[in-house]
């Protein structure tokens, strides 16, 4: 490779080189070492909950086929025929028990069997068992969510996961019966894939700035009153995974009374069995708003909204989105909730359209013959120590790049196959310090 991969990025002056996001030598190893050894979202449980329920997916830019076998187990196979390469199924979503490649008519089960094979006769000695659709070499699910990973050497989900698991059950376990989701909204942007993961995993900084216009109309999550009794924080967990959250006094109430009224009163209607689920410190102390499962997952809690930013291309991603919602709530609250995520963080949603606009222009930058000259800055309360605390995973101020920046000391790490940068993870004394 014609780029030195160590000098990509200058942890401690807290500079980044701008190639990152647009070169294609660099979007190319990417997906060599980045996603081919991450663990990578798919899909949740209750979008194929009865046996032959299957739906397509990919993981970065391979597509995948996410299904539930007629025994009921959850499978992931490449969405590619073994004979030539064609999708074997084209459809978005549905139930069926076996895939049939359009091109040569080669049929494979919903486990992975290739079952069927046109004129047989011509294959002498052929073995089926050898040929059946490739699957992920690990696959699990956490609280709903299901992820695979083409590294089977890559820890379990969980090891993985580390101390961000403790931060999204609040927003996954909150409920007796978890939580389920709908259809997702798909929709492409002209933007590098980085630029939308670092955001959510901790630019705090962007929102007074960038969203004004829908703070001034009332989408806030966040009123005045709950802004000066809470302590905004950024939260890293290790393995390059971040969060934003906000951090209020145990006696001043529950730490989620930050939405419409509407779903402020279904929290206190169900706040003792929340409490019972999550603890008190969870339940009462904690309010997560945004963050990153690295590399490319993100949620907004405070929103409703979980999601992934697929690559295609140095320059371009697909963005899935869909609107979380508990499993048990009314269908009346339901609905609330899908409106209340759609309104934000939607292909319509006015968050979501502030937060794309600069998005692009950070990738147009990155492919300037000149600004590409000149690194990125991420020096916002550079050299603050991160602390440790009560709650899982190292704390910094709210106003800061240091969650940016954990993010990409994964990123550089798995990207630099040699260690030849000598970064290391700083981890959690909570949780699992990833050894890939």
């Amino acid at each position: 490779m014609t780029v030195q991969i160590s000098s990509l990025i200058n942890f401690e002056q807290g500079l980044v080189d701008r190639r990152i996001f647009g070169d294609p030598e660099i979007y190319d190893l990417e997906r060599e070492r980045v996603f081919a050894r991450s663990w990578l979202y798919l899909g949740h449980e209750s979008e194929i909950p009865k046996p032959n329920d299957f739906c397509s997916a990919y993981m970065a830019e391979e597509p995948v086929l996410l299904c539930r076998d007629s025994d009921g187990q959850i499978r992931a196979f490449l969405n590619v025929c073994r004979h030539r390469g064609n999708r074997v199924c084209r459809a978005d979503r549905g139930n069926s028990k076996s895939f049939t490649c359009s091109y040569h008519g080669w049929t494979y089960s919903n486990q992975g069997e290739l079952v069927g094979l046109p004129m047989s006769e011509s294959y002498p000695n052929f073995d089926r068992k050898r040929w059946g659709l490739i699957p992920t070499s690990q696959l699990q699910s956490y609280k709903g969510l299901i992820f695979a990973t083409f590294d089977p050497e890559a820890p379990t989900l969980r090891e993985y996961l580390g101390d961000i698991a403790w931060y999204l059950d609040i927003f996954l376990d909150r409920r007796e019966g978890g939580t389920e989701v709908g259809r997702p909204h798909k929709w492409m942007v002209n933007a590098n894939w980085k630029t939308a993961a670092e955001g959510f995993a901790g630019d705090s900084y962007h929102v007074p700035i960038s969203h004004a216009s829908a703070r001034q109309v009332g989408l806030d999550t966040t009123n005045d009153s709950m802004r000066q009794r809470r302590v905004g924080t950024q939260i890293m967990c290790g393995n390059g995974h971040a969060l934003q959250a906000w951090r209020c006094p145990p006696d001043q109430g529950h730490a989620w009374f930050a939405q419409p009224a509407e779903m402020e009163n279904y929290i206190k209607e169900h706040a003792s069995e929340i409490e019972s689920r999550l603890g008190p410190l969870r339940a009462r102390t904690i309010a997560p708003s945004a963050g990153t499962v690295f590399p490319n997952f993100s949620f907004h809690c405070l929103s409703c909204t979980i999601r992934v930013w697929l690559p295609r291309g140095p320059r371009r991603m697909e963005i899935w989105s869909w609107a979380l919602v508990d499993k048990t709530a009314s269908p009346e609250m339901k609905r609330i909730m899908t409106r209340y995520s759609e309104s934000r963080f939607s292909p319509t949603g006015m968050f979501e359209q502030d937060d794309v606009e600069n998005w692009i222009q950070m990738t147009e930058a990155a492919t300037s013959s000149v600004a590409k000259r000149f690194p990125v800055n991420y020096q916002m309360n550079l050299g603050q120590q991160p602390q440790e605390d009560d709650i899982p995973g190292r704390l910094a101020s709210k106003w800061s790049d240091a969650n940016q920046l954990h993010f990409y000391r994964q990123w550089l790490k798995l990207m630099d196959a040699e260690g030849r940068s000598g970064v290391k993870d700083g981890g959690s004394p909570h949780g699992y310090r990833s050894s890939l």
